[in-house]
């Protein structure tokens, strides 16, 4: 049977652009997809649904109807966006075109992967292809175990605001969208001022260890905040870092306002410097607390600078009580997301509570 590790791409330095949700992979992947030569595909969950699923990995063990799922997963992508019921015979993508690439890059499941993002970057003149699923930023080491060569981008941003954009995700004008409007749902029922500040402790450390184990060549740590505030310097040191040639064009971006702005700008360019701190006006000063407690010591390790707050320990205390029915109640919403659920929520604990 062959094994992930048989299908290196030793040849291939994709770039990918992971991290928590909210944390700004949607701005990154904007920014980077302005590039003459970059096409960052949208997020296809593949490395952590779709390959978990699969106990093989290699073509040769499945059948007919098996082969014929595994390109419906990603056509129907091309119809609309992941888990919105897309129909992969309306998408733009063609199944032999799909297949044919797929067969001439190797005969493993990764290489269905591989050719769907290839052709996205192919229909937009571009000649680098990379990907963007922010939940990624937990399997960077089965990423870089197809790919060696790789550029992974981790997007990290501070807690408190990873959290206010969750809460009011839903309160957005353009949340009458049909896909975001399903979106709403299931991150309302996700929403946990600990279960977020758990999940954004576990991403974080997802990226400090892989930047321990594979390097600074690899992996790229990136804050939101410096972003937004100094798009320029960042992006020139990121695409050096990327060996791209840093094109002042990139920044002329349409999606300036974070995601729980009062609206979603999309007229003019630039970038909302706001973003990078409104969230001290939307959380209290208890909710501000229980996520500097739960966040801990990593804020500094993220360059970040606790708040003074008023809050007491009953306030944190009542905060951790609500916690268990809230994580059940999220893990029932995203289970069609999730796969193995035990194995899910065991890796997220162990990062989380590094």
């Amino acid at each position: 049977m062959e094994t992930p590790e048989t299908n290196v791409k030793s040849s291939e330095n994709p770039i990918f652009v992971v991290g928590l949700s909210r944390s700004g992979t949607t701005l990154m992947t904007d920014i980077l997809n302005r590039h003459s030569e970059v096409y960052i595909a949208p997020e296809t969950h593949y490395f952590d649904d779709l390959r978990l699923k699969m106990e093989s990995h290699s073509l040769n063990s499945f059948s007919a109807e098996q082969i014929k799922d595994i390109e419906d997963y990603f056509l129907a992508q091309t119809h609309k966006f992941y888990m919105s019921g897309g129909d992969p015979e309306q998408g733009w993508m063609e199944r032999i075109e799909l297949r044919k690439l797929a067969q001439s890059i190797n005969n493993n499941i990764d290489a269905y992967f591989e050719a769907y993002c290839k052709l996205c970057t192919k229909r937009k003149n571009k000649i680098k292809w990379g990907e963007k699923t922010p939940r990624h930023i937990f399997n960077i080491k089965e990423i870089l175990t197809c790919y060696p060569n790789a550029k992974i981008v981790c997007m990290i941003r501070h807690p408190g605001a990873v959290v206010a954009s969750y809460r009011d995700f839903a309160k957005n004008e353009w949340s009458n969208n049909e896909r975001v409007a399903s979106e709403n749902k299931r991150i309302q029922k996700s929403y946990n001022i600990i279960t977020i500040s758990l999940l954004w402790r576990g991403a974080f450390n997802a990226a400090l260890t892989a930047l321990e184990e594979f390097g600074e060549n690899k992996i790229y740590i990136q804050r939101f905040e410096d972003l937004v505030l100094n798009p320029e310097l960042t992006m020139e040191k990121l695409t050096k870092w990327l060996s791209l040639e840093y094109q002042p064009s990139m920044l002329e971006v349409s999606l300036v306002g974070s995601s729980y702005a009062d609206t979603w700008a999309v007229s003019g360019v630039g970038f909302a410097e706001e973003s990078a701190s409104r969230w001290r006006e939307k959380l209290s000063d208890p909710e501000i607390a229980v996520v500097q407690y739960c966040c801990g010591n990593l804020l500094s390790r993220g360059n970040y600078e606790k708040e003074k707050t008023n809050a007491s320990l009953l306030n944190i205390i009542w905060f951790w009580i609500t916690f268990p029915l809230a994580a059940l109640q999220a893990v029932i919403a995203n289970q069609e997301r999730i796969g193995n659920i035990p194995k899910y929520i065991w890796s997220r604990l162990v990062l989380a509570f590094k």
